[in-house]
């Protein structure tokens, strides 16, 4: 195309050249041999007519060529982009007129053809989409409002769902805007997004469900609790707090092999009876939750028939099944909140869990207390995992969560900061910068040890004490989970 454009300037400045040259000699012969000047005047001045005549007509033959050729070229542009859509329009927003760029023949057999564009599209609308997107789909095809809507912007879309056709991408682009940035004209185009939507869900389950039970998981839990927060309670909510009993106990014996037998048989009674009337979720390890609607009799008869199956399991690896439950209803609390019903059921679990401990001749509340004691006799109690330079707090001052103390979200952050910050006697800094290193402590437990002990002063009130920090693996310990609990305790004096 460029190259057509030099040529045919060429050629132009040529004959403009050759045009010239003959007025020149033409005025020159006529001046010299024609008696009467006023009619070599007057032929001069017919010539020059001509000349410019044919340089008028030039140029509007060029202008002309070059109009067809862009025309040409975007009729061109257009009719490529639309085998990439279902349908393809060119709106003139201002004529209210609508020209067809679809290619296939069958999509130019349009509804509602012959009236105005908007006129148009809106009959469109309202024959194609769901009625679920019925009153969206009008308001964004909406071509009376589109200019203000599409205002300085190069376009807008959004997805709906048609009767025939499944989920389809409704998009218009300004092609021409006026000068205050509003479209005059647009291209109006529809695309079938059928196996991008289908795609598209497949990732959303994936990333909201739990491998082992295909229960929803944690995330789609908290997002689904957001949009409950956003209307009232129905009386007949209901809420179910469930915790697997004994999960610990059979992995530790049996395996995880085993522990999944358990939760798949807890995941399977559990969709036997709450999943037809509502949605399921695994939240934790042994945490599952059930949330949905029913009145006071049909409630009673899903909890008689989760009873059952429940008693009634028996797994390949596991002879028995045992969960704990926390039922809660709107009905029972009118006045409470969303979250105070999940405390309630909570509450309630755990009762229903402690009492199952102490038929078994387990005492919960005495491990518990156990444990609280045993925590108080360490300074700091932390899961630390190398492998990402995380911790979790078990037990801490809170006088160590300060920035006067070194505190910092990563575990090396952390012990750096607290050891740089006065804690750590400075005859002693450099071991204990050393022995906690991450690097260190990850290669120090790939070679098999089983724990380590750092003996060093510590700043406890004006003074420095003598204090011990273990480090030992934790159950989930693994080359690729190097998972760690660090215990700090002040070291007493001989008496």
């Amino acid at each position: 195309m460029k190259d057509n454009g030099k040529k045919k300037g060429g050629y132009e400045i040529l004959w403009w050249f050759a045009d010239a040259v003959l007025i020149v000699v033409a005025a020159v012969l006529v001046y010299l041999y024609v008696p009467y000047k006023f009619l070599a005047l007057g032929m001069v001045v017919l010539v020059g007519g001509v000349f410019l005549s044919r340089q008028a007509i030039r140029f509007i033959r060029q202008k002309t060529e070059q109009a067809n050729a862009e025309r040409e070229e975007l009729l061109a542009t257009l009719m490529s982009m639309s085998e990439v859509y279902y349908s393809m329009h060119l709106l003139d927003l201002k004529e209210n007129t609508m020209v067809d760029y679809s290619l296939n023949q069958q999509k130019k057999q349009m509804p509602g053809t012959g009236r105005n564009a908007s006129d148009t599209m809106r009959f469109v609308m309202q024959n194609t989409m769901t009625d679920e997107f019925m009153d969206y789909a009008l308001d964004f095809s909406d071509l009376n409002t589109l200019p203000d809507r599409m205002k300085g912007k190069k376009s807008v879309y959004t997805e709906l769902l048609a009767k025939n056709m499944g989920w389809i991408r409704l998009s218009f682009t300004t092609l021409e805007a006026d000068e205050n940035q509003k479209p005059v004209k647009v291209i109006c185009t529809t695309q079938v997004i059928e196996e991008e939507k289908r795609r598209e869900q497949t990732l959303l389950y994936k990333s909201n469900t739990d491998e082992l039970t295909r229960f929803r998981n944690r995330r789609a839990y908290e997002e689904d609790i957001v949009e409950l927060l956003k209307r009232p309670l129905e009386d007949d909510f209901v809420y179910v707090s469930m915790n697997v009993n004994g999960l610990k106990q059979v992995t530790d014996t049996l395996g995880h092999i085993a522990g999944d037998d358990l939760l798949r048989g807890a995941a399977q009674c559990m969709r036997q009876c709450f999943g037809n009337v509502g949605k399921l979720y695994r939240t934790g390890g042994d945490d599952f939750v059930a949330i949905f609607r029913a009145e006071e009799e049909e409630l009673s008869k899903i909890k008689e028939e989760f009873d059952r199956c429940v008693r009634q399991w028996k797994g390949t690896l596991v002879e028995s099944l045992s969960i704990s439950r926390g039922c809660v209803t709107k009905r029972e609390y009118p006045d409470k909140s969303l979250s105070e019903i999940t405390e309630i059921a909570e509450k309630r679990m755990q009762q229903e869990k402690a009492a199952f401990y102490k038929d078994k001749g387990q005492d919960r509340r005495g491990q518990h207390l156990a444990n609280t004691a045993l925590c108080a006799l360490y300074t700091k109690i932390l899961k630390v995992n190398l492998n990402d330079d995380s911790y979790q707090i078990v037990a801490v001052n809170e006088k160590e969560k300060t920035e006067e103390w070194g505190f910092a979200y990563t575990y090396s952050k952390w012990i750096e900061g607290f050891g740089t910050s006065g804690q750590v006697h400075p005859e002693d800094l450099e071991v204990f910068l050393k022995k906690t290193d991450r690097i260190f402590l990850s290669d120090y437990f790939r070679k098999g040890h089983s724990y380590i002990r750092i003996l060093y002063r510590r700043k406890i009130g004006e003074d420095y004490k003598q204090v011990e920090m273990s480090l030992i693996p934790a159950d989930d310990y693994s080359r690729e989970n190097q998972t760690l609990f660090l215990y700090v305790k002040t070291i007493e004096p001989p008496m």
